[in-house]
């Protein structure tokens, strides 16, 4: 059965009666997460498949959150949250700063206040220097030129290289040729290069692993991992369960023809 996620403005069939506060929240908005689970550990929550449960506990936490679902309400709601870890944002910034190196990431943050230098003048002159914007240098693009080092993933690395270069000097066309020049001629500029394309790679890591990363609200990202955390656990109980029967069978199946054998042999001696 087809039925909206109430997530966005949509609410019970049961709640229709009451129009006073809900009425009056704007369109499309939506509770914070956080403050929804302080709501939810409030309220009686359906308890959600766990991989210890049995197939008939499993069945029957199924069963009611299938009900909730034909309802038309949401399963990160009525099961408070406990499944979703999405309402929190990420931050591409702090996940990179782990994998750089002192250099890489005060000159990242040295790159970033370039901006603040355009909009705001000379109101950095008090700064110390590693809080300053930092200076680029200028690049001959038609001179700084150097063979790629010859390697499984040297072209790879320095097309990455590349396309940070344009970022940087705001350039179109820079190529591993000139990703190869910095490399070797330019190393003050080298730690930027890393550090920008650590952040440009976990970014892509996110978007091919989470398509949907950035399009949803938190409540629709929270209720969407959680419908398939609640159906991976379910189906791994099933098919463990499914497994132990089997092997329940054919241990009663070799039983059976064992003690079989027993009047079997009988009845031979009898002939």
């Amino acid at each position: 059965m087809e039925s909206r996620l109430p997530t966005r403005a949509l609410k019970r069939e049961s709640d229709s009666h009451e129009q006073s506060s809900s009425s009056k929240r704007p369109h499309g908005a939506t509770m914070d997460p956080l403050a929804l689970k302080d709501l939810g550990e409030n309220l009686k929550m359906l308890p959600v498949p766990t991989d210890t449960d049995d197939l008939e506990t499993t069945s029957r936490k199924m069963q009611d959150l299938a009900r909730v679902v034909e309802r038309g309400n949401s399963l990160a709601l009525w099961t408070g949250l406990k499944l979703a870890s999405h309402s929190k944002r990420r931050d591409l910034e702090s996940s990179a700063r782990a994998q750089m190196t002192e250099s890489e990431w005060e000159l990242y943050e040295r790159w970033k206040g370039m901006q603040d230098t355009r909009n705001y003048g000379d109101e950095h002159n008090n700064q110390t220097e590693q809080q300053k914007p930092l200076n680029i240098p200028e690049f001959n693009w038609d001179e700084n030129k150097a063979p790629v080092p010859t390697g499984a993933n040297s072209v790879r690395k320095f097309t990455q290289r590349a396309a940070v270069m344009d970022m940087i000097w705001g350039h179109q066309g820079a190529t591993p040729e000139h990703a190869s020049w910095l490399t070797f001629n330019m190393p003050a500029m080298l730690p930027l290069i890393k550090a920008i394309t650590k952040v440009s790679n976990i970014q892509k890591h996110i978007q091919d692993t989470d398509p949907l990363a950035g399009k949803l609200t938190d409540m629709e990202a929270a209720e969407i991992e959680t419908v398939r955390r609640i159906v991976a656990i379910a189906e791994g109980n099933r098919l463990r369960e499914l497994e132990r029967i089997r092997k329940l069978a054919k241990s009663i199946c070799e039983s059976a023809a064992i003690i079989k054998s027993r009047a079997e042999g009988l009845e031979k001696l009898e002939r």
